[in-house]
């Protein structure tokens, strides 16, 4: 493909006018997130052809509203390895990443985050791999977790394995019992893209798509996973920067579990691997209570306190801990003041006449969009006209309530919510 057409639309990608074959794609699906491309493109097109890899960089963007085409346009001006795609409407995040494993030229492929860097000398080895054993359909390995507010520091794996353990075709008895013990989440892998249409498909609500993909995956052929990641991945970034890794971790819980059951599914009723019934259901147990565990500490760094509340009172109905102890009086008392304006907002009530006793700077750890709503008696609001609810320990005072407002009683929302 000539320079000046690397970027086109999605509907002008045709089959007919590709180049030889490389032995890679790395692909890039992105949406709104132009400050980092530069380092994308630098960082992988230097380290890769360093090492003599043979591949593309495909980009499909999901229909950015930022400077994001500019960029990538002004990349793939410089390096015909760059093929981009503008779609043409947001087809969504999973859409996007099933996009461009689907258009993917390279013998292999790997997805990358924006705002990830793949590490060329595993991904390296790891082709080596895939190469000689043609049998092997997908490499999968933990990742690094990086903090970009502390000069991208890294955090560790996000999960952890002693040895590479291979999986041959069939063996999901096996996996499972490993994905079980390790709580691996098979997210980062190295396709081999002969295979793709077997394995890859339209994610849906029940079941998490990547134990789904796992679960295809062993159907085909053989599953190595290493222990050595092939990526570096923002955990923690400056500023707004949303990852739908973090968002399905604080609320996939249920859909983890429907994907262990969906690879239970293809046991083999013989295979001698198989657990039985009795441990299989406990296990299952434990891993989704687990899960449900990280969300509800996720849920109390960002701020959500009811979703935090309702998750830690789930847990304790089986023995379990959602947030520490000590942190629940806080929890419960946060969860209470969010219930108080949710319930004035659902009766039409933009501002909450919140009591003088809730101090200001607990106010901070509420969500921006709570917190404006919130407003004291001293404010010249509270005397307007406009309608508004009141949520005070004490009944408000003669003259106070005008015609349109409202009560909503503070005292039996921090009832509701024992710590």
């Amino acid at each position: 493909m000539a320079p000046s057409a690397a970027l086109s639309t999605a509907r002008h990608l045709s089959p007919a006018a590709e180049p030889a074959r490389p032995l890679l794609t790395i692909a890039l699906p992105t949406y709104n997130r132009a400050r980092y491309l530069d380092r994308f493109f630098k960082h992988h097109l230097d380290a890769f052809s360093a090492r003599g890899i043979d591949f593309e960089i495909l980009v499909s963007d999901n229909c950015s509203t930022d400077e994001t085409p500019d960029i990538v346009a002004r990349w793939a001006r410089g390096d015909a390895r760059i093929r981009s795609v503008r779609q043409t409407e947001n087809i969504g995040a999973y859409g996007n990443f099933l996009y461009t494993y689907r258009q993917s030229r390279g013998a292999f492929a790997i997805w990358v985050g924006d705002d990830d860097l793949l590490i060329p000398e595993k991904v390296d080895a790891y082709l080596g791999r895939l190469t000689a054993s043609p049998d092997i359909v997908m490499v999968q390995a933990p990742w690094l977790l990086i903090d970009e507010t502390r000069d991208d520091a890294e955090l560790g794996t996000f999960y952890r394995m002693e040895r590479e353990e291979l999986f041959a075709r069939g063996e999901h008895a096996r996996c499972l019992d490993f994905v079980m013990a390790h709580h691996a989440f098979p997210e980062w892998f190295i396709i081999r893209t002969d295979a793709m249409a077997d394995i890859l498909e339209p994610g849906n609500t029940f079941v998490f798509h990547y134990f789904a993909h796992l679960a295809r995956a062993l159907n085909v052929g053989k599953v190595l996973f290493a222990p050595e990641p092939f990526a570096r991945v923002t955990a923690i970034s400056k500023g707004a920067n949303n990852h739908t890794g973090n968002s399905e971790t604080m609320d996939g819980w249920d859909r983890f579990r429907g994907g262990l059951e969906y690879l239970a599914s293809f046991i083999a009723p013989d295979d001698p691997a198989a657990m039985p019934m009795g441990e299989l259901l406990p296990r299952l147990q434990d891993f989704t209570l687990r899960r449900m565990a990280v969300a509800a500490n996720l849920h109390v760094n960002a701020g959500n306190w009811t979703t935090a509340y309702n998750l830690d009172r789930r847990l304790r109905a089986y023995g379990r801990e959602g947030v520490h102890p000590d942190m629940r009086p806080v929890v419960s008392g946060m969860a209470a003041i969010e219930a108080v304006i949710v319930e004035a907002q659902a009766q039409a009530r933009s501002l909450v006449v919140l009591d003088d006793v809730i101090a200001d700077d607990t106010l901070e750890s509420l969500a921006p969009k709570l917190r404006a709503a919130i407003i004291r008696r001293r404010d010249p609001r509270a005397a307007s006209q406009t309608p508004k609810a009141f949520a005070l320990l004490q009944s408000p005072p003669p003259g106070l309530l005008g015609p349109d407002d409202i009560v909503v009683d503070l005292a039996a929302a921090f009832r509701r919510c024992p710590p």
